[in-house]
């Protein structure tokens, strides 16, 4: 079970991220129109206003949070610093609790003159923490991750690779459940009352020999147990999403024309020279 100072270590993680919000969201807000990034292979389109990234934590609740956007390489870099997270715990109400982010984008990538987009890889790079009863799940385009366990977490990175000229649209879901469960917990014994038995008190010394017997009860030790609550938390965020086209140099349809005609006047060369 989680100390309330591991628990308060959580809390105030949860809520610097929650405090990021309004930095991105001023970011975000001066972006709110269509914006065209260019590179000297392809061109990248985008409107922000219409991209969608919400948290759910059990501290700050549903609400939106704004990446920041850059352009690197080939492709798009969205910088979360931490702020889309599913974060719950059953510490909170001592109830069990689920709780579920989600993020939805789309970047429309066009190749320069003489280029050709063979395919995008999409990386999600992030961390979670469990403690159990507790588990977390994150759902996109680079894959699923299914984490539970008694106690720890990690970073994640995952990269997929899509085929085709066209962007994915990165959507998907953060989601994390705390449970509550209750064990059994020794206490202490107790002296229980199981049956009587009797005990030889005395014999007659003369005849007839007469015996005598007292009834006596018999205990045994059991043991008591208790039951106690166990309570869990998790919390999965991401720290940015980055896709990435790949561009090849495709010839222009004049350089393929004067290849052809090329090809076609040494062939024509070579066959009047062994007609001679």
């Amino acid at each position: 079970m989680t100390s309330f100072s591991h628990m308060g270590a959580l809390a105030r993680r949860s809520l610097i991220a929650t405090a990021l919000t309004p930095l991105f969201g001023a970011a975000a807000l001066a972006q709110a129109q269509s914006v065209e990034w260019s590179t000297d292979l392809i061109s990248i389109d985008f409107d922000p206003g219409t991209f969608s990234f919400v948290s759910d934590t059990v501290y700050a609740g549903t609400h939106d949070v704004f990446p920041a956007l850059s352009q690197v390489d080939q492709g798009v870099l969205l910088n979360f610093g931490g702020s889309l997270a599913a974060y719950a715990s059953s510490y909170q109400n001592f109830s069990s609790e689920s709780r579920e982010a989600h993020f939805n984008a789309f970047f429309d990538f066009t190749p320069q003159a003489g280029y050709a987009i063979t395919g995008y890889t999409v990386t999600y790079e992030g961390g979670y923490f469990v403690e159990s009863p507790a588990s977390v799940g994150l759902s996109g385009q680079s894959g699923t991750i299914t984490a539970g366990g008694h106690l720890g977490g990690d970073s994640f990175n995952l990269s997929n690779y899509q085929e085709g000229a066209t962007a994915p649209e990165i959507s998907g879901w953060l989601s994390a459940w705390a449970e509550v469960e209750y064990i059994e917990i020794f206490d202490h014994y107790e002296q229980v009352y199981t049956h009587d038995e009797q005990v030889l008190d005395y014999c007659e010394t003369e005849e007839p020999f007469t015996c005598y017997y007292t009834t006596v009860p018999v205990y045994s030790e059991q043991p008591v147990y208790r039951y106690e609550s166990d309570l869990g938390e998790g919390q999965i965020f991401l720290s940015s999403i980055n896709v990435q086209a790949h561009v090849v140099a495709v010839p222009e349809p004049g350089a393929v024309a004067m290849t052809f005609a090329g090809l076609l006047s040494v062939g024509w060369w070579g066959r009047r020279r062994r007609t001679v």
